[in-house]
């Protein structure tokens, strides 16, 4: 009788852990969603429904442009450009322009309902006349 007790209760300690990880892990509500702050998604996950008298509660930032919902992408290709680049001359001579094709990448532009969000890209620049270099973009926002 005992050792059928033993045998029984190390059977369920066994199956316990299994029983309870089956279990859905909670979700935690998405920033920005129009979920109620319930006693259980406040104490699952807090930083998600900060308190009401924090200080930054409410606060937007006035640096940030409002990007609105994402509507559609915008391709666009990669652009051929011609520049004049300075060839110096052999020796003392004096050098000359010469025409120059340099290809800019494409990329993609997201378009949303209130603008355009254009993403790091590389640009061409004239650092002097007949001499560039590639210079990173940053990713902007332009408002429509």
């Amino acid at each position: 009788m005992k050792k059928a007790l033993r045998v029984s209760v190390i059977a369920l300690l066994c199956l316990f852990p299994v029983a309870v990880s089956a279990q859905p892990l909670p979700v935690p509500p998405a920033p920005g969603s129009n979920t109620p702050p319930t006693q259980g998604n406040v104490t699952g996950f807090p930083n998600t429904f900060p308190h009401p008298t924090n200080p930054w509660t409410g606060v937007t930032n006035p640096n940030r442009a409002i990007q609105g919902s994402v509507i559609g992408y915008i391709q666009i290709p990669s652009q051929q450009v011609v520049i004049q680049v300075y060839v110096p001359g052999p020796g003392s001579f004096s050098g000359g322009y010469e025409a120059q094709v340099i290809e800019i990448p494409g990329y993609v532009v997201a378009e949303t309902t209130t603008g355009y969000i254009y993403p790091p890209r590389w640009g061409l620049q004239e650092v002097t006349p007949g001499v560039y270099q590639w210079v990173p973009l940053p990713e902007q926002f332009q408002a429509k």
